[in-house]
């Protein structure tokens, strides 16, 4: 009779263990997946935000160089001042809104960097912002531009 009874609580502490292993188990998958989530909203964000700054120094690039022939002259110097035209600047930010609701053009700046050579060069850099709080990610891209 004591055997028996020896067997009994022995079960229990292997259940008890065995639960408590699951539980683990089950915890430690949820982080997993959540990290794996957050991972993911993060990438996707980025990439969103980095096409978005390149859309919008492709589109100011077509603002300094309207014409395609190669020998016209820019119009880098007159657009290219210590604060964007509020023309290149408010047609920047509805691209950046038409294309999504979660990002926003946090800066579009372009600046002289002297001349060398015969040749003026400036620095246009945009900054787009995705998502909130958490997810909230920011891309820039810088352009060399020569006049």
């Amino acid at each position: 009779m004591s055997l028996s009874y020896q067997q009994r609580g022995s079960a229990l502490i292997i259940v008890i263990f065995v639960i408590v292993i699951v539980g683990f188990l089950a915890t430690s998958l949820t982080r997993t997946s959540w990290s794996t989530h957050d991972t993911t909203t993060r990438s996707v964000m980025g990439t969103q935000a980095w096409l978005l700054s390149h859309s919008v120094n492709e589109y100011v690039m077509t603002q300094f160089y309207p014409d395609p022939d190669p020998t016209a002259s820019s119009a880098v110097s007159s657009l290219c001042k210590e604060e964007m035209s509020p023309d290149i600047n408010n047609f920047a930010e509805t691209l950046v809104e038409s294309a999504t609701v979660s990002c926003e053009l946090h800066r579009l700046e372009c600046e002289s960097r002297g001349q060398l050579a015969g040749m003026s060069f400036y620095i246009l850099e945009s900054s787009v912002v995705c998502g909130s709080g958490v997810s909230q990610v920011e891309r820039n891209q810088e352009l060399w531009v020569k006049e």
